[in-house]
């Protein structure tokens, strides 16, 4: 389990925010425990998922085998459930119609495509699913989600004071503990971008990006995200990225020139370029190895000038 550094500061009347670095978000967020819509979205650690069970008008396709699924980054009120079959898309796509029909659930959106399944939303009156039918390496791939329409809040105190556990950035959930009771509950990171306050990744989480990953002078960051502290790829299908969105007063040609002196002072070969007279840029770059591969696009708006750079970073190529 990968765990973000907390800092626990500026202590009010209750429970003491939190502050974490989400590298995944590129932002750091304050949370306020007390705060209704965060305690409303408590989830209790030690209770059944609010989702439940697959509904029973959802049953398996008769060959599927269940693709163990890690759900990290699902929200914490989703049941999730992924299969694969040796059938047809339009086979098990018409199987799970025929099943949803004859239970009397209603369809609320279908999208059928011939020869490569669909999606249908369903909805039974208390819980709303979508089950998704594709090609895929089974070679038919089946995934279903499910959740309650309504979840009622766990019962806590107004007084209770919630002090952190942890905040988990590769499951993207914050887990809280009853100082008094010793319950422990989950918040997930909708609920936090929702109703947490958040400013772009600061400088003491984004200290390790590359030298090439520059932040223009005086620029504004928007958002700063990276790969987990630490991560490396050791297989050829191991991919994460660097992604910085920043805002300038610059001209586009400033930053294009700037970007493009940085990346082959650090060993880049520019790949490609786009100019489009004043007002856009693009690039792509590749280092020696190829283990990095980076975009850089300039583009001037009314009030600003936007820069987005992402760097796709895997083992090296030949």
């Amino acid at each position: 389990m990968i765990v973000a550094a907390l800092l626990v500061a500026l202590f009010q009347g209750g429970s003491p925010i939190v502050r974490f670095d989400s590298r995944e978000q590129g932002r750091t967020f304050s949370v306020d425990p007390d705060k209704p819509e965060i305690r409303q979205a408590l989830r209790d650690v030690s209770a059944p998922s609010p989702a439940g069970s697959i509904p029973d008008w959802l049953p398996p396709y008769p060959d599927a085998r269940e693709i163990p699924h890690k759900g990290t980054n699902d929200p914490l009120d989703f049941g999730v459930a992924v299969y694969a079959s040796t059938a047809a898309p339009d086979v098990v796509f018409a199987h799970y119609q025929a099943a949803i029909q004859a239970a009397k659930v209603t369809i609320t959106y279908i999208n059928q495509r011939p020869g490569r399944g669909g999606a249908m939303h369903v909805d039974d009156g208390t819980r709303t699913a979508v089950v998704s039918v594709s090609p895929g390496p089974g070679p038919t791939d089946i995934s279903i989600n499910w959740r309650p329409k309504i979840i009622h809040p766990v019962p806590l105190a107004k007084n209770a004071r919630l002090d952190v556990v942890w905040y988990d950035d590769t499951k993207q959930i914050l887990r809280l503990k009853n100082a008094a009771t010793g319950k422990e509950y989950e918040v997930g990171m909708a609920t936090m971008l929702s109703y947490a306050h958040s400013t772009a990744l600061q400088p003491s989480a984004r200290a390790d990006f590359p030298p090439w990953i520059a932040f223009y002078p005086n620029a504004k960051i928007v958002t700063a995200n990276a790969p987990p502290v630490g991560w490396q790829p050791t297989k050829v299908t191991d991919m994460r990225s660097y992604k910085v969105e920043l805002e300038s007063t610059a001209s586009v040609a400033d930053i294009a020139a700037f970007y493009k002196e940085t990346l082959i002072r650090n060993g880049f070969a520019i790949v490609s370029e786009t100019k489009s007279q004043a007002t856009s840029y693009a690039l792509e770059a590749r280092s020696a190895d190829r283990m990095h591969q980076v975009y850089l696009d300039v583009l001037r708006r009314s009030k600003d000038t936007g820069v987005r750079m992402m760097d796709h970073y895997t083992l090296p190529r030949p």
